[in-house]
């Protein structure tokens, strides 16, 4: 396997889409969180399921545990197949890895996003809310993270060897949001659409708000009914909202 069929998935490929769309997963997830949204996009776009190591496909691969490493290793797999036009879109802590793809193919690889998405999560220059959670103990951990995100089914709880097989990953991706520290540059300059939860109480309106500081282009916010998983409950919604704002950034 190439390393750019490690860190994408395709699960529908259209050759003569006229726009890829790279999809980030939110902490403890995976490219499955989006399969579905390949058949919705129909052959409007070509649909790049980011893959991060240590889970579905790359199980057996060493998790990271820093936004630069995720943004460098996936950035350096997939460049040389990317073409413009291309948008990025990230949920939750994907948010942040979204963004600094988008900087990090900008700047290194002269490839500039047509367009960025962002969901769940404040603006990257935006102070964390509560204090870190990623040292503490096992139960601990896991009591702190559903109370916040509401995001543990029992079975992890319950059973030893789904906690066995679902913790390190959780950490793993609490340390990454825990650990990312913005650093200032040059703004991009592609429109950017932020999506929010109305009961998500760990992202407020006006942290999404400040996404619009990261560009000089056009800046849309969105806000959802629903909790910060509104990914799963309101994801027509959703997808209607990031498709038309995709397509609208293809018009002259």
């Amino acid at each position: 396997m190439t390393p750019f069929e490690r860190w994408i998935l395709r699960p529908r490929p259209v050759p003569d889409a006229p726009l890829r769309l790279i999809c980030v997963p939110y902490a403890g997830g995976g490219p499955a969180a989006y399969h579905s949204w390949a058949a919705e996009l129909r052959d409007g776009a070509e649909l790049w399921l980011l893959r991060p190591p240590g889970r579905e496909a790359r199980l057996q691969e060493p998790l990271l545990h820093s936004v630069d490493e995720i943004v460098r290793e996936s950035a350096a797999a997939i460049a040389g197949h990317l073409a413009e036009p291309f948008a990025v879109f990230g949920y939750s802590v994907g948010a942040w890895i979204a963004f600094e793809l988008v900087r990090e193919l900008r700047d290194t690889y002269g490839l500039r996003a047509a367009h960025l998405g962002v969901a769940a999560r404040p603006a990257p220059q935006t102070p964390l809310h509560h204090p870190a959670m990623h040292t503490l103990p096992d139960d601990l951990f896991l009591d702190v993270l559903d109370r916040r995100f509401r995001a543990i089914p029992p079975v992890i709880r319950d059973s030893p060897e789904m906690k066995a097989l679902y913790l390190p990953i959780l950490r793993a991706d609490t340390t990454v949001l825990e650990t990312y520290r913005y650093r200032p540059g040059p703004p991009l300059d592609c429109p950017v659409s932020a999506f929010g939860g109305t009961e998500d109480h760990d992202c407020r309106r006006e942290d999404l708000m400040a996404w619009g500081e990261r560009t000089t282009g056009e800046f849309r916010l969105r806000m959802l009914p629903g909790g910060h998983f509104f990914l799963h409950t309101r994801r027509q919604e959703l997808l209607d909202a990031l498709a038309t704002d995709l397509f609208r950034c293809l018009v002259p």
